[in-house]
């Protein structure tokens, strides 16, 4: 069985090609060493009591193929989420990339503001992050301990105060002794008096959201004086955001070509797609000044709700068009000793390892340079569940002929 043996050596050497990466092939070696099938002492492999099957033994472990492909049952793959994509030449953007930072549309925002001078007391649980309703209170504001006493009473005050003159010169009016002049300054004085009180609310004032959305910004705290007409809250509908792109100078060649771009919120794994998300430029190299050797470009998209302001992202700014170009999603791409392979399909449950050379990215998909033909069927999804197939197949853990 000089032969058997050859096989499996061979199948463990291959390397990160278009067969499995068995990098512990010498471990695999070393299960052999002193075996010797030949003339090992009451070793008959041609006896037909002898109850170890070499082809039953080997079908027996999944994942496990001499001829350097990588087995792995349907069963498998579908509680691993293994899937597959044919790959096709198609377009694919140059990318240039940059960081930037996800902002709310000032058109998308709303400010609570202070309806009279007071003491602001927030209402329970109102932070920034927190999501309110239109109409919902976010604090009030009371006089009632600020130095020199509520307006509200004060103003009342006043208006009884001139209430009482009116009244007084009213008969003196009738009778000749105040002039018409003097009595109509006096009614005058009182309908002032009494139109503050009107427009002066007693007790506390409520500030509410003029707007539903999420608090982006606080900006006065409990306890604090506020005058009328004071920015108390910032209010983002999250609805439409933009992103800011800051480009360094030394790519302002390339921004000309700018048509979109993909990203990555600085808290997410997730690469977002602009022109899936409604996503436009609403600024190019012609409107923009450079900033500390940077230059803004910023598009506008619809927040799938998964996006928050105020967030950092790194940007994928996509401009030329390449046409007839392989790429893969990210996920296919799996490191292996410092080369960068990928699975694909190989006939039924099979899968075989291609070494790739990749070239750009665009944040989504990575372009493939050599190592993959179009047409073929790649593994884009669970392709680490692969890969651990692949090295429990080198490993052959009871794969010893231990008799």
């Amino acid at each position: 069985m000089l032969i058997c043996s050859a096989l499996f050596f061979n199948a463990a050497t291959i390397g990160c090609g278009k067969a499995g990466d068995h990098s512990d092939s010498e471990a695999i070696h070393d299960d052999h060493d002193g075996h010797d099938h030949e003339h090992e002492e009451g070793h008959d492999h041609d006896s037909e009591e002898h109850d170890h099957d070499h082809a039953d033994s080997e079908k027996s472990h999944e994942g496990h193929d001499h001829s350097g492909l990588i087995e792995m049952k349907e069963s498998t793959m579908k509680r691993f989420g293994v899937e597959t994509e044919k790959i096709n030449p198609s377009e694919f953007a140059e990318v240039t990339l940059v960081s930037g930072r996800i902002e709310a549309k000032a058109s998308d925002e709303g400010v609570a503001t202070a309806t009279r001078n007071g003491i602001l007391t927030l209402s329970p649980n109102i932070n920034v992050g927190v999501r309110v309703g239109i109409g919902s209170s976010i604090g009030s504001i009371s006089a009632s301990n600020v130095q020199g006493g509520d307006p509200t009473v004060q103003a009342v005050a006043v208006r009884n105060a001139a209430k009482r003159e009116l009244d007084r010169l009213k008969p003196l009016h009738d009778d000749g002794i105040v002039s018409t002049e003097e009595y109509n300054n006096a009614l005058r004085a009182y309908e002032e008096a009494d139109a503050a009180v009107k427009t002066s609310k007693q007790g506390s004032a409520s500030v509410n959201s003029p707007k539903a959305g999420i608090i982006t910004q606080l900006l006065a705290k409990s306890g604090e004086y506020v005058e009328i007409g004071q920015r108390i809250a910032v209010i983002s509908g999250n609805t439409s955001l933009t992103l800011r792109a800051d480009v360094p100078e030394k790519y302002i060649s390339r921004l000309s070509g700018i048509t979109s771009a993909n990203f990555r919120p600085a808290s997410s794994d997730i690469i977002l797609d602009l022109d899936e998300l409604n996503g436009k430029m609403i600024s190019n190299a012609g409107s923009s000044v450079s900033e500390n050797g940077y230059i803004p470009v910023y598009f506008s998209f619809s927040n799938n709700g998964a996006v928050a302001p105020g967030a950092f992202a790194e940007i994928f700014l996509k401009s030329g068009v390449r046409h007839d170009v392989i790429s893969v999603p990210k996920e296919a791409i799996v490191e292996i000793n410092g080369n960068k392979c990928v699975y694909a399909a190989h006939g039924k449950d099979h899968f075989i390892k291609h070494l790739v050379t990749l070239g750009a990215s665009d944040g989504k998909r990575v372009e493939v340079l050599s190592g993959l033909d179009a047409g073929e069927e790649v593994v884009v999804k669970g392709a680490q569940a692969v890969r651990m197939a692949e090295t429990s197949a080198t490993a052959v853990p009871g794969h010893t002929h231990n008799h």
